[in-house]
């Protein structure tokens, strides 16, 4: 069979295409990590805070990335939560990466209170990052504020008429698990936490991700 020149001209490139692919596939770049900061206190319910950062930790893509880089944040290194546990939080507000998610667990209701510097760093963290949610009692913490005003929001059902009273631009959700604003997102008590987390899984990656990781979890109260 006689060899054209067109064909002694493409082979070798076909060759260098396929050879590139195969290198390509090899060598692919490891996607890049969403940044999950989750705000540590003295007085903190644990699982507020744990059960969110559970999620996100075991949230990976289907060739085995991690999705989420998530790491505790707080005014000071040391700190006790609610249970009396002593906890060492992974960085302090003045030395935290930029986060891409702000997650605002609850426990001390007067967490702001006289404390305008962290205040004012929730309030630019929160408009710098991609989302922002709260859990259980978090809510008050965001509604100090001011970032929940004019929302659709919720809370640990103990205190949904007292969140109510304090927000009364916005709209206190029963019921739910969690509410989405867009940006803000807030959830119910203590455990919706995980579910609250799951959802920004799906809203982020899509459901099935987040299904991957409820499974692994064995959390079957994820829809």
């Amino acid at each position: 069979m006689k060899t054209t020149f067109l064909q002694i001209i493409l082979y070798p490139l076909i060759l260098i295409l396929v050879l590139s692919a195969n290198l390509y596939a090899q060598t692919k770049p490891e996607q890049k990590k969403l940044n999950v900061a989750i705000l540590v206190y003295d007085g903190i319910y644990l699982l507020d805070f744990t059960g969110p950062l559970e999620v996100f930790f075991d949230t990976f893509s289907t060739d085995g990335q991690q999705l989420f880089n998530v790491y505790t944040v707080s005014p000071t290194k040391q700190f006790k939560a609610h249970s009396g546990l002593n906890i060492t939080s992974d960085y302090e507000v003045k030395n935290c990466p930029k986060p891409d998610i702000l997650v605002v667990p609850g426990g001390n209701l007067q967490l702001l209170k006289n404390n305008d510097s962290l205040k004012n760093w929730i309030i630019n963290t929160a408009e710098k990052s991609q989302l922002v949610m709260s859990v259980c009692t978090g809510a008050f913490i965001l509604a100090d504020t001011g970032l929940l005003d004019g929302l659709n929001i919720t809370t640990w059902y103990g205190a949904l008429d007292k969140l109510q009273d304090k927000v009364k631009s916005a709209k206190v959700v029963k019921g739910v698990r969690y509410t989405d604003n867009g940006k803000i997102i807030t959830t119910s008590g203590v455990s919706a936490g995980i579910d609250g987390a799951l959802y920004v899984v799906s809203k982020i990656f899509g459901k099935e991700t987040a299904d991957r990781t409820a499974k692994y979890m064995d959390y079957e109260y994820w829809k």
